[in-house]
Formats: C-alpha cells, structure tokens, sequence
C-alpha cells in the first residue's frame, strides 16, 4: 500500500504530468541562472540566462572579459536592477574561477569528501553543512537554493523542498503554515526526507511535482483548495472543516 506521499505525488503527476527542472544541473550555471532574473522566477531565469549564453557565453572567463555595462544590457529584460544584478554575475565568476579553481563542481564534492573523512565516521551531515556553506557565499544562495542545488545536480540526495512553495507540503501534512518561514522550511524538508526513498529520483520528482501545485493551485495567499486533487489528503482542509463543524 502506497504511504499518504507516494499517493500524494502519484495524483500529482496523473494531475500535471512528469515535469521537467527548468535551467541547468551544472552547479555553476545553476548559480548563475538563479541570477539572470530578478525576482527569480523560472521564466524570468530563463530568459536572461539563454540571452547571456547565446551573446557572450557563461563560462566565467567569458563574463569576466565582458563589460558589466554589457552584461546589464543583457539582462534588463528579466531583472529589475540590471546593473546590480550584472556585478552579481561578476562577483560569482570570479570567485569561482579565482578561489575555486575554475570548477565549482570538483570543489563542491572534495569539500564534501574531506568533511567526511574529518568526521571519521563518514558523516554526511557533516559534508552537507560544509558543502553548503560554500554554495551559501554567492548571491542570492540561500539554504533552499543550495540544497536544491546539491539534489539536482547530483552531488546529495537531499530532500529539498521549493523555497516559495514550503506551505505545500506543510498544508498537506500539518496544517496551517506557522508565521516562521525558516521553522516551516525544516518541517517541510522533514516530511520529505522521512517519506522519500533516498534517491535522486525520488526526490528531483517530489521537489518539481509540489513546486507545481505550489504554482498552479497550492497558492501561498490564495489557494485553490475548491479544485484541488489532493483535498482527501489535506491536513489543512480536514482542520478547516473540522473547525466548521464545531461552529
């Protein structure tokens, strides 16, 4: 018998179909997506990002040698502070190409190797933190960016959960979402990692499928709980009516 997630997941793919991450795996590129749009919407993302690959290249080299003036210009479509934005794009290619060696990605996974052999007894608690940290220092990386980061682009599969989204799981599972996000983010992430096989797979499919439902009825001020797929499932729409019924 299927668990109330692996139901959930299972209406929401017959609902919305398999979906796809929008922008690269690749640790650095996904970095630099996340700032070509500003707020940081997929389609804003997108946009500003294929406009840069297509006219001066990613690579950190590439942005370096260009001027910012240009890198704004390139970006104004899909940002609101093109300018600031541009210094950001420069600030991630030199640190990677002067502090990580070019390789945000070899520098990802030996950091996280050395935590482990640090810790003796192979923490990967120990390697996330320190992996994380070095993601952190970028602009824009909170925690929710990093981790998804480290699930997509294959270095841990962690149970992220989707920074805008986190009333999804906690409506489905808890309740009424709290009034601290940071406190809501870990319930969330708690939900998945004790629900979710420890896969890639498993969780790269759970993170896309509740970020969907987030977008399309989830809504965090307004949702749609009355065309909703998962209302037999919901803890928040079983604590609203009970609430009803006491009246």
């Amino acid at each position: 018998m299927l668990s109330k997630l692996e139901q959930i997941l299972e209406t929401l793919e017959e609902t919305y179909g398999p979906q796809k991450l929008a922008g690269p795996t690749d640790p650095y590129e996904m970095i630099v997506f996340l700032n070509c749009g500003y707020p940081a919407r997929d389609g804003k993302c997108a946009k500003g990002f294929e406009a840069l690959k297509r006219e001066v290249g990613v690579q950190p080299n590439k942005l370096l040698a260009v001027s910012k003036t240009k890198l704004a210009k390139l970006i104004r479509p899909s940002v609101i502070l093109p300018a600031v934005c541009a210094q950001r794009l420069k600030d991630i290619a030199r640190r990677v190409k002067n502090d990580l060696d070019g390789d945000l990605a070899a520098t990802l996974q030996k950091r996280m190797d050395e935590a482990k052999r640090k810790a003796g007894n192979g923490s990967a608690e120990k390697s996330l933190r320190a992996t994380k940290r070095v993601l952190r220092e970028f602009p824009t990386i909170g925690e929710p960016s990093a981790e998804k980061i480290l699930l997509f682009s294959g270095l841990a599969p962690i149970a992220a959960v989707p920074s805008a989204f986190v009333d999804v799981p906690i409506r489905l599972f808890v309740g009424e979402p709290g009034k601290n996000y940071a406190a809501d983010y870990v319930a969330a992430r708690e939900i998945l990692d004790s629900g979710l096989p420890k896969t890639f797979g498993a969780r790269q499919r759970a993170y896309l499928l509740l970020k969907k439902h987030g977008q399309e009825i989830c809504k965090r001020s307004k949702p749609k709980c009355e065309v909703c797929p998962l209302t037999a499932h919901c803890a928040y729409l079983q604590a609203k009516a009970a609430d009803s019924n006491a009246e």
